[in-house]
């Protein structure tokens, strides 16, 4: 029911959920336009009073139709919200040049053109008497039974880091005299200029309470790692399916890590937060025991200024055939992308075909999340396939956004609550790096990387192979001439060191910084990066190499040399350069491999 109300809706404002974003991309700064009065909040329907789009018009937005939905020169130089700045002055573009597609004069400091600012002000108070800052109220009929109890854990006032991001961790005991199951949670805000979002991250038993919150990048460190429960930024709370809840107390989880993901843009270094979650809980068991595992892609790149691009990642068939324990039931679907997720969806297929959308979100908004419940939970079986799909836009952005923890880093995941929980025990995330299942890792199969072995440094062919590469190849200076044949050596033998698994390494390694496995690397890139440049000069030397049918033209009449008709050095070399200018290209190279041509060119 409460999707097809969903969909009602939906249908109803058909502008709201799907126009506005085609309004977006026609103003510049268009997806990044803030709320005035909720700290981190977005925009979306920038020309209407409802942030998310549809509904009555506000004054830019009236400005906008008049005008005939368009940026023009008339439209940017108004100030349609009457606070002395013009639209253009708002939304980044002072002096009315931007064109639609390209990169706006300036993309900081964007203020709402259709509010009037700045905000409290006595001369705006009357202009937006229509703007409300209320982030929602939660509503879960089942924690007003009599049988249900709460708790709320909160961090002690703690002062907030002058960094963009950080991420803090503190330990709390739940109550453990009997099962219990836990139901809801609803969130406490004291700071919500830096609140992004919280996690319940259950720990194993012997994890010891902490005496302050600490800075923690990855909680799996300190044996927590299952998430029990979520708030993330517009959201009021979680109130679970009737059929399941989190076990904690006796037979379950007693112990949990509360971590906050703090956001600083400014580096303002006098705030502080102590804000946490209420968690609702009852000893009257429900049928079922409930889990989550995460679903997704963990390697992201995104060009700037591009208006969508589709980025997939899956649990793949062989993954749920090779873990799951029997049937699942899935009772909710949290979509999770950041400020340049525009639309997600967890595709359900089985045999090759989708049968199923299970979360759409088109469109997709960071800060007004969409927790996709099911009433009737839906069954996933072994050897099914969660495709997670998240389109992004960068129209607003100058560089290449990545994945990662950080607010403006960007993420593709979806994370799904089911039961029983026994049915996926053995595993909490089933993402892929690029095309590689993740799931693999756990246990290899031949021929496949052995992840976790390669990850620890006292296992003994790991061991061996660091002491080995290390004797022969140095982390700086030039590739010493033995250093190659030891790489060789090893990249026969250990599928690790190649391709995508390599690649999957690197990353890992230079965010948990490792230090031994950082000079192992670099150490072996240093040779690597030797390799591709007398390879590249080779081939570059070759073009620049004088002959005599290199003053012929390419055409004749219009029609194209055939390739048989080409010098065969020239057509050679222009084969390998086109190789090692992709591998210059993963490498960051090009402007090297400009200066090798010049060189050679000119006689160096």
């Amino acid at each position: 029911m409460r999707i097809l109300l969903g969909l009602l809706w939906c249908l109803a404002l058909w502008s709201g959920c799907h126009g506005y974003y085609q309004y977006q991309t026609a103003i510049p700064n268009g997806q990044q336009v803030p709320h005035p009065c909720k700290p981190n909040f977005i925009w979306h329907g920038v020309g209407h009073q409802n942030p998310g789009g549809g509904g009555e018009r506000n004054p830019f937005g009236q400005d906008f139709a008049r005008l005939g939905h368009k940026w023009s020169a008339e439209l940017c130089q108004l100030d349609s919200d009457g606070d002395g700045l013009t639209n253009g002055q708002e939304l980044g573009d002072p002096q009315c040049v931007w064109t639609t597609g390209a990169l706006p004069q300036r993309t900081d400091n964007i203020t709402h053109p259709g509010v009037c600012d700045p905000w409290g002000s006595p001369q705006c108070g009357v202009r937006n008497t229509w703007v409300t800052c209320d982030t929602g109220e939660f509503a879960c009929d089942a924690i007003n039974a009599t049988d249900v109890r709460n708790v709320t854990i909160r961090f002690p006032r703690t002062k907030v880091p002058p960094a963009e991001t950080s991420y803090v961790c503190f330990v709390f005991d739940l109550p453990h005299d009997q099962p219990y199951h836990l139901i809801a949670n609803k969130a406490v805000i004291d700071n919500p200029n830096v609140m992004h979002h919280m996690a319940i991250l259950a720990c194993e038993d012997d994890v010891e309470l902490l005496n302050e919150p600490v800075l923690c990048d990855n909680m799996g460190n300190l044996k927590c790692g299952n998430i029990i429960g979520i708030w993330t930024l517009g959201m009021a709370g979680e109130c679970l399916n009737p059929l399941a809840g989190f076990r904690i107390g006796q037979g379950g989880y007693k112990r949990v890590a509360l971590q906050f993901h703090w956001t600083n843009k400014h580096h303002v270094d006098s705030w502080y937060d102590s804000s946490g979650l209420t968690l609702y809980y009852t000893p009257k068991l429900r049928p079922n025991d409930a889990g989550t595992f995460l679903i997704g892609q963990n390697s992201l790149h995104i060009p700037p200024a591009v208006k969508s691009m589709t980025i997939n990642g899956s649990c793949s068939s062989s993954c749920t055939q090779k873990y799951m324990h029997g049937d699942a039931h899935i009772m909710a679907i949290l979509n999770h992308m950041h400020y340049l997720g525009i639309s997600g969806n967890v595709e359900h297929i089985r045999g090759g075909h989708v049968i199923a959308d299970l979360s759409p979100d088109h469109p997709y908004s960071y800060d007004s999340p969409h927790v996709h419940y099911f009433d009737n939970p839906v069954l996933v079986k072994p050897g099914d396939e969660l495709k997670m799909v998240c389109e992004f836009s960068s129209l607003s952005k100058d560089t290449t956004t990545v994945d990662g923890d950080g607010s403006y880093n960007e993420m593709c995941y979806g994370l799904i609550t089911f039961y029983p929980a026994t049915s996926m025990q053995k595993i909490r995330s089933c993402i892929q790096y690029q095309d590689q299942d993740l799931c693999e890792l756990r246990d290899p199969a031949p021929n496949f990387c052995d992840y976790f072995k390669l990850w620890n440094a006292t296992y003994p062919a790991t061991a061996a192979m660091f002491e080995d590469v290390m004797a022969h190849c140095l982390p700086y200076g030039p590739c010493h001439s033995e250093c190659p044949a030891v790489i060789a050596k090893y990249r026969e033998i250990n599928p690790c060191l190649n391709g995508t698994s390599w690649d999957m390494l690197k990353r890992d390694v230079m965010r948990n910084s490792r230090e031994d496995l950082m000079k192992f690397i670099v150490a072996i890139e240093t040779c690597d990066n030797a390799a591709v440049i007398d390879q590249l000069k080779q081939a570059t030397s070759a073009l620049a190499t004088p002959t005599q049918n290199c003053t012929q033209p390419a055409a004749v009449h219009g029609q194209h040399l055939a390739p048989a008709q080409q010098q065969p050095a020239v057509q050679e070399s222009l084969s390998s350069l086109g190789a090692f200018m992709q591998l210059a290209q993963q490498l960051g190279s090009r402007p090297l491999l400009q200066n090798i041509i010049f060189n050679n060119n000119h006689g160096n």
